[in-house]
């Protein structure tokens, strides 16, 4: 066991022996990955911590529906629940409720019961939370009035204009506001779940969780749903019908630990160095060098906001090899050092 993971059990002892509930409520027409993501996250702790975590898992996760029995996803997938009524024998005490997203929701949103259901139980748990269009059952319930919220860009409007009693963020993949977590949907559920772990269990632990599932370390609550990255790729796709290098970004973003020479991003798509870096300069304006060292500032700046990490293992996680390395990059494109630049961040730094 790692000196890190000593650590996380002397904090969290509660976590090693009494496994805390979490709830994701789905329904027929949800948006699998609303329910699968955060609960993914959570499941791969005792693996990836291992431990006493390894034996004592830190959650229990259920899965339920208003009727129980078996569910369909959009996407076709069936999975099996537990009842409402059911969960209320089996698990008295929930920890975590999570409500999930999708065209289905509408069904939540107008049940009495499940909105009944939802203010009873919101009463006596720690975090109430909601995937993408989850927040609409939430606010049928009563519980968002006077609160503030995010919901997936598309629906924002929408939520704002039916229930005027909350205040609906335009940004931000997800919200904290108290004990209610909401998020923008679809992969920003992973994103509010590693949020949910970082609360319970520190940065360390998201961290080797976010290292895992292969996302962007893990991105602000307030970074916007729609990336400048991503509209980046949009415009890139527009001039040039090269999907190879309009995927470049998120590839590299995966792989920041990896060698990124010319030669090598040259070899993952299938061209010859001379020709990527032509038709790589042409349709983004930069070179791959460039793109690489602005990625890797991109990741660094958001582990100085975000958590406490040494800034020589920053420079490590974000592919810079050296601190000192990292630190001429902070200078060239930022004018101050990394240190400085985490003395400055408005986002406080998460102590763990």
């Amino acid at each position: 066991m790692s000196r890190q993971t000593v650590a996380l059990h002397a904090k969290h002892p509660s976590f090693a022996a009494i496994p805390r509930t979490v709830v994701v409520l789905a329904f027929d027409e949800l948006l699998l990955l609303n329910a699968a993501g955060p609960l993914e996250v959570f499941a791969a702790i005792p693996r990836l911590l291992g431990g006493a975590f390894a034996s004592h898992p830190p959650y229990r996760l259920v899965l339920v529906s208003p009727a129980g029995g078996q569910i369909t996803s959009v996407s076709g997938i069936s999975v099996n629940t537990l009842s409402l009524e059911q969960l209320d024998r089996q698990a008295p005490v929930i920890d975590t409720l999570i409500v999930a997203g999708g065209p289905g929701v509408s069904a939540l949103e107008a049940s009495a019961h499940v909105c009944s259901w939802l203010r009873s139980r919101a009463a006596h748990i720690r975090r109430l939370c909601s995937i993408g269009t989850g927040t609409f059952a939430l606010a049928a319930a009563g519980l968002l009035d006077g609160r503030k919220v995010v919901t997936h860009w598309k629906f924002a409007e929408q939520l704002q204009a039916r229930y005027p009693a909350l205040q609906c963020q335009s940004e931000g993949l997800y919200l904290h506001d108290a004990n209610l977590w909401t998020c923008a949907g679809a992969a920003a559920g992973i994103d509010l779940a590693l949020g949910l772990v970082e609360q319970d269990l520190g940065a360390h632990a998201a961290l080797e969780l976010a290292r895992y599932f292969t996302v962007f370390l893990w991105r602000s609550a307030k970074q916007p749903q729609l990336s400048a990255s991503l509209n980046a790729q949009s415009r890139a796709l527009r001039t040039d019908p090269d999907v190879r290098l309009v995927r470049l970004h998120g590839w590299i973003a995966a792989n920041l630990q990896s060698d990124l020479r010319v030669e090598k991003l040259a070899e993952q798509f299938g061209m010859s160095p001379r020709h990527f870096a032509r038709a790589y300069v042409a349709t983004t304006g930069h070179t791959p060098a460039q793109a690489v060292e602005l990625l890797r500032l991109d990741a660094a700046c958001q582990l100085l906001k975000n958590t406490s990490e040494p800034i020589k293992r920053i420079a490590e996680t974000a592919g810079f090899g050296r601190e000192e390395r990292m630190r001429r990059v902070f200078h060239k494109q930022l004018g101050i050092s990394p240190h400085a630049y985490r003395n400055q961040s408005p986002c406080a730094v998460l102590q763990d």
